[in-house]
């Protein structure tokens, strides 16, 4: 991934580079505290930043905690939120279920999907199952344009699971950028300077970021988008054509061939 592309490439500027910028606001504040006259130096070091890879680092920084992450919230829903949605069991609406069931049965008719007694009988074969039919979904609507409302979905979610996933380094930051921003009004009261609007602006704002950490951000925030991706993802196998999910044959090699 390139500079630009994290920049360009609207996955990667939502759901990456985005939540990547905001764990590190708190840290820039603190410094602009400190010289809050130098808006142009720092610009000029921003862009030197972009141009040296640094926002395409920062995306991979996000993704790969949000990852190492995710497996975690997974264990605490019970489960991928698409599987649960495809599970008779703990369901609420055995119907819709059933429903889901024969959309992906009609477009994957090489994979035989376990009806409710066969899901009792062998849970952890269903699951196999139902992770398959998702993989295999995922496949099919990469298109942004025909799936745009999944895409959207895609963002949310990828956005509050990365953001989530780097909350201790969000806090941390927080924490020291309270330190260094306070410590600068400190020093300018008594200096007898002025204290610049944007030192307090920042202080407030890292606060607010603080809060937002320890109250907001939790696995039931992210919890919301990434069920709404995955009602969204089933629902695409209503799109699908059954063509899509037959494997192309095979023509036979003449003999001595080399694959």
């Amino acid at each position: 991934m390139t500079a630009l592309s994290a920049i360009t490439n609207t996955y990667t500027r939502r759901a990456r580079l985005t939540p990547a910028l905001i764990v590190v606001l708190p840290l820039g504040l603190a410094v602009l505290s400190w010289s809050p006259d130098g808006l142009k130096s720092w610009t000029v070091l921003w862009s030197l930043f972009i141009w040296a890879g640094g926002t395409a680092l920062m995306a991979q920084l996000a993704r790969d905690r949000g990852r190492e992450k995710e497996k975690e919230l997974f264990q605490l829903w019970g489960g991928k939120p698409t599987t649960r949605l495809l599970r008779y069991a703990g369901s609420e609406n055995p119907v819709l279920v059933t429903r889901r069931h024969a959309s992906l049965q009609r477009v994957l008719t090489d994979v035989h999907i376990p009806s409710d007694e066969e899901e009792s009988a062998d849970p952890h074969h269903a699951d196999n199952v139902y992770d398959t039919c998702v993989r295999w979904l995922l496949e099919q609507t990469r298109d942004q344009k025909r799936f745009s409302l999944l895409f959207e979905e895609n963002c949310n979610y990828g956005f509050r699971r990365n953001l989530w996933g780097m909350k201790p380094v969000g806090i941390f930051l927080c924490v020291l950028g309270l330190f260094l921003g306070s410590a600068a009004i400190a020093i300018h009261l008594q200096t007898n300077t002025a204290v610049s609007p944007i030192s307090y602006g920042g202080v407030a704002c890292t606060l607010a970021l603080l809060l937002f950490w320890t109250v907001w951000c939790a696995p039931s925030w992210v919890k919301l988008p990434a069920d709404a991706y995955a009602e969204r993802l089933l629902a695409s196998a209503d799109m699908l054509s059954p063509a899509a999910a037959t494997p192309k044959k095979r023509t036979r090699k003449p003999s001595g061939s080399v694959e």
